[in-house]
C-alpha cells in the first residue's frame, strides 16, 4: 500500500505568520480549533505519479464556470512575467490533467524552482486514427505530439491550482486530507484553515497555499514558489495589508479586493488569489488604544493623519484565494 492509497492523513496546523524584514506579519495564524474548509482534491498526473490539486480560480469565464472555480480575468497576466508553469488537458480521451512542475517537497523545502500554482493550460488531443491512451507526463505528451499522434494547441489561458498532495509530501498547514482513489470520481478532500480578513468594511475568508519568499512559507505552513515574486507590479495581483506590532484585538489582515461572488459569476476585475504584501504600522507604538482598521479608505485616512505607516512593499508575494464572503 503506498501513501496514495492512505483513506486518512491528519497534520497539525500552527499558528502562521508572514514574516517581512525582522517583524511578524500574520497571515496565516488560524490554529486547528479555528474556523476551517473542507475542499476537492483533484487528481493530476506528474512523470507517471498521482498528484493532488485544489482548483480555485480562472481566467477563462469558461473554464471558469465548467469547474465551478472563480472568474479572475487579470491571472493573464502572470504570462507575461513568466510566472506560470504548464498543464495539459487531453480533451477527447478521460484522463487526468498532466503538470510539468511539482513542489518537492510540499512545504518551504521545495527546491524546485520551477513550480507555480498558476498553470498555463495547453489543450491536448489524439488524431484520427491514433488509438487514444492515457499519457502520464509531459515527456510522454511530447513524444505523441513528435509522433505526430496529437496535436498541442497552447492557450492563454491561466488557471490557479496548488499542489497540496504528492508522493513526496502534503501542504504542512492541511488538518486532514482524505484520498479516495478506490472511486472513478473525485471524492478525495482536503480541510484547510480559513484566514479571516476584511475589505470594504466586509468579513472575508481565505485560504493560504503558496508564499514566494522562503521565510514566510516556513512560518505559515505553506509552499515555497520563489516563481511567484514575478507577478509583483505585474497586474496579477491585487494588495494585502498585514499589521507591524499592537493593534486592536479584533484586526484582521485588509485586502484591496474581493469577487463579487465567489464563483465562476464574479464581476470585479480587479480581484486576485495574488496578494503583494504591503505592511502597515501605526505610528505612536504607545497608544493606549487602536481602531479597527476594515478597509483600504480607513487606511488611507489613518495615513493621512500620520498615525499609520504604510509600505514600503516588502516584494512578496502570496496565494490566498478568497473561497467565502460576509456582507457585514
Amino acid at each position: 500500500m503506498n501513501q496514495f492509497q492512505a483513506r486518512k492523513i491528519a497534520a497539525m496546523t500552527r499558528h502562521g505568520a508572514l514574516f517581512v524584514a525582522l517583524a511578524f506579519l500574520t497571515i496565516t495564524g488560524i490554529a486547528q480549533a479555528g474556523p476551517k474548509i473542507t475542499m476537492p482534491l483533484v487528481t493530476g498526473l506528474y512523470d507517471g505519479y498521482k498528484i493532488y490539486y485544489v482548483n480555485t480560480e480562472a481566467s477563462d469565464a469558461g473554464v471558469a464556470a465548467a469547474d465551478g472555480t472563480t472568474f479572475v480575468p487579470k491571472l493573464v497576466n502572470a504570462i507575461q512575467v513568466g510566472a506560470t508553469a504548464d498543464i495539459f488537458h487531453v480533451t477527447n480521451f478521460s484522463q487526468p490533467n498532466v503538470v510539468d512542475s511539482v513542489p518537492n517537497p510540499v512545504n518551504a523545502h521545495n527546491t524546485n524552482t520551477d513550480y507555480s500554482p498558476l498553470w498555463r493550460l495547453t489543450l491536448v488531443t489524439w488524431k484520427t486514427g491514433y488509438p487514444a491512451k492515457q499519457l502520464a507526463s509531459e515527456a510522454e505528451i511530447l513524444a505523441a505530439r513528435d509522433a505526430g499522434m496529437v496535436e498541442l494547441s497552447l492557450t492563454d489561458i491561466v488557471i490557479n491550482c496548488a499542489v497540496v498532495v504528492t508522493p513526496w509530501g502534503h501542504l504542512p498547514s492541511a488538518i486532514a486530507i482524505n484520498i479516495e482513489d478506490d472511486n472513478e470520481a473525485e471524492t478525495s478532500t482536503i480541510t484547510l484553515p480559513l484566514i479571516i480578513g476584511f475589505v470594504n468594511d466586509k468579513k472575508i475568508f481565505y485560504i493560504n497555499t503558496e508564499a514566494s519568499d522562503q521565510g514566510v512559507a516556513t512560518t505559515d505552513g505553506t509552499t515555497y514558489a520563489p516563481k511567484l515574486a514575478a507577478t509583483h507590479a505585474s497586474g496579477a495581483e491585487a494588495d494585502i495589508f498585514p499589521f507591524i506590532g499592537k493593534t486592536n484585538p479584533a484586526q484582521h489582515n485588509i485586502v484591496d479586493s474581493t469577487p463579487s461572488v465567489v464563483g465562476p459569476t464574479n464581476t470585479d476585475p480587479q480581484y486576485s488569489p495574488l496578494w503583494d504584501v504591503v505592511p502597515l504600522q501605526f505610528t505612536n507604538p504607545s497608544r493606549t488604544a487602536y481602531p479597527l482598521v476594515r478597509s483600504t479608505a480607513a487606511i488611507q485616512k489613518l495615513q493621512a493623519s500620520g498615525d499609520l505607516q504604510v509600505g514600503p512593499e516588502a516584494g512578496i508575494i502570496v496565494n490566498c484565494p478568497i473561497v467565502r464572503t460576509i456582507k457585514k
